[in-house]
């Protein structure tokens, strides 16, 4: 299992009554709670892709807001993130000009709250204040005569004023007396690391790509276009629906009629193995135990119910391997998969039909015979024999499927 990482830190933000709000996040690459970066740009999108990929916005923050620095660059991004709860962050150091304000406008527009930091009021800095919500002032570089002379020029604006950067009790005091409505500062609690099992951009892509194919919502359009993206995938998956794994009466030439011929539950299952199968640190070993695993739980199931009833099952035996594909305990893997109650209880706690043959499976090959639950098999009209003659007839499948898979270079 991988090292868990720092992913970026939070801060608090507070309100009168001393209720957490928001949280500032905040970028970390180490385990010292600094932010050393050099590039901006770089940072802020390290905690964007941390909180929203790496993590979750529920994991990090709950309910409550989060504020995240934005250059100018990253504002020219349309981010599909929740208007509601993402705060953008204006640094101090960025340049105002016409196009920082366009796009502030266009942000405000869109329904984000915007917010300044460390603002200083002067005769440029005062034409970014229509477009924010929220200012922050740094109690620490404003002396006491600046800082209520800032409070009382803001106040009848409505913006939001936090006081940033308390440190002592007293500070925190003066700061309330004068009416600002937010704080946030060491004295209240420092910036806590948040830590994760930081994956590889080909693992996060992978695992983006089975989140969407496993939506139940989504549409044929979707899972056809998500494919369609990667050449290479579609190309395998041609190959491999033309191959004898899927014995079909004629050629098929088209991504499209493939997925219109096969249907999406099909479809799914075989680009979510494509796509592991292209994680380059992983031996072929890996792919030969998922597919095994898979196609004895489909075959299982397919004794007593029609074949186009067993594509959970096929399902569930690839997806119990996904946590050794990406390094990391399955629970965590699927927690950003949205699956069917059924078919996640089966993976989680082998609980279900689907769980139940899913066990027996994974007995069956780590030779554990005494666990196996014989009784329920038999329900399934499987005795060991039958067994033995499923698992020999997977083993010929799977063969013949890795040959195909290998029969081009990657």
């Amino acid at each position: 299992m991988p090292q868990e990482l720092p992913l970026l830190a939070r801060q608090p933000i507070f309100n009168r009554t001393m209720d957490v709000v928001a949280y500032e996040l905040l970028y970390r690459a180490d385990h010292e709670n600094r932010a050393q970066f050099t590039d901006g740009n770089s940072a802020s999108t390290q905690v964007l892709l941390n909180t929203f990929a790496e993590l979750s916005i529920e994991k990090v923050v709950g309910h409550h807001r989060a504020f995240i620095n934005f250059t100018a660059a990253l504002m020219e991004t349309r981010f599909p993130f929740d208007t509601s709860q993402l705060v953008i962050e204006v640094l101090e150091s960025e340049v105002i000009n016409a196009n920082l304000l366009h796009h502030l406008k266009r942000l405000r527009e869109d329904g984000f709250s915007i917010a300044l930091d460390d603002f200083v009021l002067t005769k440029e800095s005062a034409a970014l204040i229509p477009y924010a919500d929220i200012i922050k002032l740094d109690v620490l570089a404003l002396n006491d005569r600046q800082l209520i002379e800032h409070v009382n020029y803001l106040k009848p604006l409505g913006v939001q004023i936090i006081a940033e950067k308390i440190e002592t009790f007293a500070m925190l005091e003066h700061c309330r007396e004068l009416g600002c409505d937010l704080f946030q500062g060491y004295f209240l609690e420092k910036p806590q690391v948040l830590k994760g099992q930081r994956l590889n951009e080909s693992k996060q892509a992978v695992l983006q790509l089975l989140a969407r194919l496993n939506d139940p919502n989504a549409a044929f359009e979707d899972i056809e276009t998500i494919i369609a993206r990667d050449p290479v995938l579609s190309y395998k998956l041609l190959r491999l629906v033309n191959s004898a794994a899927f014995a079909l009466p004629r050629t098929i030439e088209s991504l499209r009629q493939a997925l219109t011929l096969l249907g999406l539950k099909i479809i799914r299952n075989w680009i979510g193995l494509l796509a592991m199968a292209k994680l380059g640190d992983k031996p072929a070993e890996l792919s030969v135990k998922a597919l095994t695993r898979a196609k004895l739980c489909e075959l299982v199931a397919s004794q007593t119910r029609p074949h186009t009833q067993c594509d959970t099952f096929f399902t569930a035996g690839l997806l119990s391997t996904l946590g050794a594909f990406m390094d990391a305990p399955l629970p965590k893997v699927l927690e950003d998969i949205q699956l069917s109650p059924a078919l996640r209880n089966a993976l989680l706690d082998q609980t279900g039909t689907e769980g139940q043959v899913l066990k027996a499976v994974i007995h069956y090959e780590h030779g554990q015979w005494q666990d196996i639950d014989w009784a329920f098999l038999a329900e399934q009209q499987l005795d060991p024999h039958t067994l033995t003659a499923l698992y020999l007839q997977t083993l010929a499948w799977v063969d013949e499927t890795m040959l195909t898979l290998h029969a081009e270079a990657n």
